[in-house]
């Protein structure tokens, strides 16, 4: 595993065909609010249309606001990118700033305005949520969990309103390559009611849904959470391929992972009203839209057995509300979710 701010630094070198993310969520539980901030460049592949931009993308969430998820981005020319000097990672894209321990900025468009200054106390080492050996091969997308299960700091201004933090859970991620994926589902839930330390990531991923018009793919996924009793980390290369996802309504998802000693099950849902969508494109000029809520709500059940032949012990369910991020990326959108198209702002 790198160093956080290793894991952080920028991969891009100009080379067409390439896209690059940074993102940060930050959930507030008792203001029954969150943020998402997202820095990016993005490279046309070779002869396709378009000119490399970076691009700044905010999104607001407010439970008990007439409007919960406001959407918007500012798209610039690829020279308003820097990506910093050797003395440790720091981007800028205009006047936002993204650093190892720091995030900063603003955006408007359509009525709204998001601005953000933020710190957070930066993880040791990234958290590894995916086997080993993924990590090694040349894949299209790769991905650093650079910053996880951090604590940030600061102020947050939505439409004039400014929300003061402190200890806010967030979590940091950092994300490149040459090619989208064409279906993923992501959780992630920052507070569970009853138990402070706890924390759940899962992930399903398809790079393609089928290959060469043949049979659909498998999905390959991750769980992994931290409870007061211990942990549960079914991230390895087994588990990828027996863990199971489900999206039993459009806004509702479940993931399960069992081992022979533990089991443990995910279920997550949002107000549709609080979701915001996105169109993303990859470089050779497909489009998938992505939306996002990060007021979803989810439960953990877990239960374990002393080995393989033990009877299983009693589950424990850990609930969590409107504190966790829950993300649907698929070529086709949502049915009632508003996408911010890719060359609009809001």
């Amino acid at each position: 595993m790198l160093p956080s701010d290793v894991a952080n630094r920028a991969r891009w070198r100009g080379e067409a065909g390439f896209f690059e993310i940074w993102f940060l969520v930050v959930f507030a539980p008792a203001l029954r609010r969150a943020w998402w901030v997202r820095y990016t460049t993005f490279a046309p592949a070779p002869g396709r249309p378009g000119a490399p931009r970076a691009t700044v993308w905010a999104a607001a969430f407010d439970a008990v606001a007439r409007e919960p998820a406001i959407a918007v981005k500012d798209i610039r020319p690829i020279a308003a990118y820097d990506a910093g000097g050797r003395d440790g990672f720091r981007i800028h894209i205009g006047d936002a700033e993204l650093a190892n321990g720091a995030c900063r900025g603003a955006v408007a468009g359509g009525g709204h305005a998001i601005a953000w200054d933020l710190r957070f106390a930066p993880a040791e080492r990234e958290a590894r949520r995916a086997p080993w050996l993924l990590h090694q091969l040349p894949l299209p997308t790769r991905v650093a969990h650079a910053n996880s299960e951090i604590a940030c700091t600061g102020r947050v201004t939505v439409d004039g309103v400014s929300s003061e933090l402190e200890g806010a859970p967030a979590v940091q991620k950092h994300i490149w390559g040459t090619r989208r994926v064409e279906e993923l589902f992501w959780l992630y839930c920052g507070a569970f009611e009853g138990d402070p330390l706890a924390r759940l990531e899962a992930t399903s991923v398809r790079l393609s849904r089928r290959i060469g018009g043949g049979p659909e793919t498998p999905h390959l996924t991750t769980l992994w959470a931290r409870t007061a009793e211990g942990e549960v980390d079914a991230c390895g290369l087994p588990a990828l391929f027996g863990n199971r996802v489900a999206v039993t309504a459009p806004e509702r998802i479940e993931f399960r992972a069992r081992s022979a000693t533990r089991e443990a099950r995910a279920t997550a849902w949002c107000d549709p009203r609080t979701l915001a969508g996105w169109v993303y494109r990859d470089p050779q000029g497909w489009d998938v839209h992505v939306a996002q809520s990060d007021l979803a709500s989810c439960t953990l059940d877990v239960r374990r057995r002393a080995h393989p032949l033990a009877p299983w012990g009693r589950s424990r369910r850990l609930e969590c509300r409107e504190a966790a991020a829950l993300e649907f990326h698929a070529p086709e959108p949502l049915p009632g979710v508003r996408y911010v198209g890719w060359d609009a702002t809001a």
